[in-house]
């Protein structure tokens, strides 16, 4: 596709936003990974930020956003995607920085290719998470609850209304397959057992009202030197709901890095 930022990946397209030329870039490579039902555009507020300085690359994983797919539903099988990810953009040692599902996939690939990553920002992730059956098998019976379900736990109370309505309309444009296969690779990671493990340098990141607290607190407890930021007025969707901030604190965390 001449003149748009695609890779290919085993024969697939994969779309990314941030910087054209990732290999090519200042600072450090940040790769932001999205989470379930999600898009690249969930960094739409954090990528200028970081741009003044380093170099942020924004994937839309198979299946989601301009990404054809076919989508994914493992965790090894995106490990293997973003090892070919990352050959493809020809990335040095990178920073990955995911939110929710993506800060597994963070935690999984330093684990399995510590090489290759110079720092891991796990954002409202979790080693492992607790899928309700209804959550996955809810996708075939009734989408319309998950979605509307799903929704509920997102957010913080002081959220404007009209963020969460407009994030509710995005993830309506993944279709229901590919949430299931979200779903899907969620119940497979299992990470708790091994954190010891993660010589990564890490910050974890997530909000004062984050439904899924007990995960960051498993990785930040579980990760040797794990550093530790708590944003006010924030719940799930952190890098819509309070961007300046969560941009702030992966400043401070890139600068550390450099010392």
């Amino acid at each position: 596709r001449t003149g748009m930022p695609f890779a290919s990946v085993a024969g697939t397209d994969v779309f990314f936003g941030g910087a054209e030329d990732p290999a090519a870039g200042l600072g450090q490579v940040v790769l932001l990974v999205h989470g379930a039902f999600d898009h690249h555009d969930l960094w739409r507020d954090v990528v200028p930020a970081l741009a003044r300085d380093h170099t942020p690359v924004a994937v839309d994983l198979p299946g989601h956003g301009r990404s054809p797919g076919p989508v994914l539903d493992r965790a090894e099988a995106y490990r293997a995607f973003l090892a070919g990810l990352t050959d493809a953009l020809r990335l040095p040692p990178f920073v990955f920085c995911g939110h929710s599902m993506g800060g597994s996939m963070a935690v999984d690939f330093a684990l399995h290719h510590p090489d290759r990553v110079a720092g891991l920002i796990p954002i409202g992730s979790s080693p492992d998470w607790d899928i309700p059956d209804f959550f996955i098998d809810g996708w075939d019976t009734d989408p319309e609850a998950v979605y509307r379900e799903n929704r509920d736990y997102l957010f913080s109370k002081r959220t404007a209304r009209g963020l969460i309505d407009a994030y509710d309309r995005q993830m309506r444009e993944t279709p229901p397959a590919h949430c299931q296969a979200d779903m899907r690779t969620c119940a497979s990671f299992d990470q708790a057992g091994r954190l010891g493990e993660v010589r990564t340098p890490t910050a974890v990141i997530y909000g004062d009202e984050e439904f899924w607290i007990d995960g960051s607190r498993a990785l930040h407890a579980g990760i040797a030197g794990a550093t530790l930021d708590i944003l006010p007025a924030a719940g799930h969707a952190l890098p819509l709901e309070q961007p300046d901030a969560l941009s702030a604190a992966i400043l401070r965390f890139l600068d550390s890095l450099a010392r």
